[in-house]
């Protein structure tokens, strides 16, 4: 079936901000014999948070009362603060809350990035973009584009478009309901990059993806094979950047669209994808570049 270019595809972004009754994220503090007290997150998830810590009581330690911690939190057990007492040889009293979000909020999103288009180089790439599900709902305002749909086959290989951590992985929730526009589960694979960002990819057939959370990708790393062959536009990747620093959550990041060109694809233009090596290499170390090239 054609991706036809005024076909709207929809997209429900991300949660940025974890529920706190789903304690993805929890802390607990610990005694030394000096008196100190230490706080620590402790996590499953691969994804980065930015817990906060704050304090409604505080005595005989010198740290402010009122003021707010913040640091981040990564997956198994991480350090966030040293409460240490004023006077030795007594308790620090205390009483605290926490937050956490969803995210490094430390980083600034690089909306100059130039990525590759997630497919098979010499395949032929047509877009098109995926709107706000509160714009088709029939709440006023501008449309709010939040990703792009890559029209595929049912088969194709989907690949890393930049290069990050693997932080989640959905692989057996592929909807089967026939001539569907939207569903809330589908199998996705989520990418965590240098700059803060993630990149969420998705439609996935069950069991077609080929990574798991906790491992480094490159560009160009072949990521799953898709599905989407029940939905009414026909078997597509959705695709999607966002970031907490971002005022609207998620952007249209610039691509490689030829060897005179980077932008934003336009959805009635034809390109075809290529994976360049120097924009492989881009945000790698001297010491992965040495190693990439030499599998070359």
């Amino acid at each position: 079936m054609k991706l036809r270019h005024n076909l709207f595809l929809f997209l429900m972004l991300p949660v940025l901000a974890a529920a706190q009754s789903d304690r993805v994220v929890k802390v607990s503090y610990e005694r030394s014999s000096k008196g100190e007290v230490t706080f620590y997150a402790e996590t499953d998830s691969h994804t980065p948070y930015t817990v906060s810590l704050s304090f409604s009581r505080l005595t005989n330690t010198t740290y402010p009362e009122g003021t707010v911690h913040e640091a981040l939190a990564h997956f198994g057990k991480t350090r966030l603060l040293t409460l240490r007492p004023a006077v030795e040889n007594a308790s620090i009293g205390f009483s605290y809350r926490y937050t956490y979000r969803k995210g490094n909020y430390r980083l600034k999103a690089d909306t100059n990035f130039i990525y590759l288009f997630p497919l098979a180089e010499g395949k032929t790439v047509r877009v098109n973009r995926m709107i706000a599900l509160d714009n088709f709902l029939g709440k006023e305002g501008q449309k709010r584009v939040t990703g792009l749909g890559f029209r595929t086959t049912v088969g194709d290989t989907i690949f890393a478009a930049r290069g990050g951590e693997v932080t989640e992985v959905n692989d057996n929730s592929a909807s089967t309901s026939e001539s569907t526009a939207f569903q809330a589960t589908e199998n996705y694979v989520e990418v965590f990059h240098k700059d803060g960002t993630f990149a969420r990819y998705k439609l996935f057939q069950d069991g077609g993806i080929f990574v798991s959370p906790g491992e480094d990708v490159i560009p160009g790393q072949p990521l799953g094979i898709i599905g989407g062959e029940n939905y009414e536009q026909g078997s597509h990747l959705r695709f999607n950047v966002y970031c907490p620093d971002l005022k609207d959550y998620s952007y249209i990041p610039d691509f490689y669209l030829s060897s005179e060109k980077t932008g934003k694809p336009e959805v009635r233009e034809i390109y075809v994808s290529e994976h360049p090596v120097p924009l492989i290499m881009q945000e790698m170390s001297k010491k992965a570049k040495k190693k990439f090239l030499s599998k070359e």
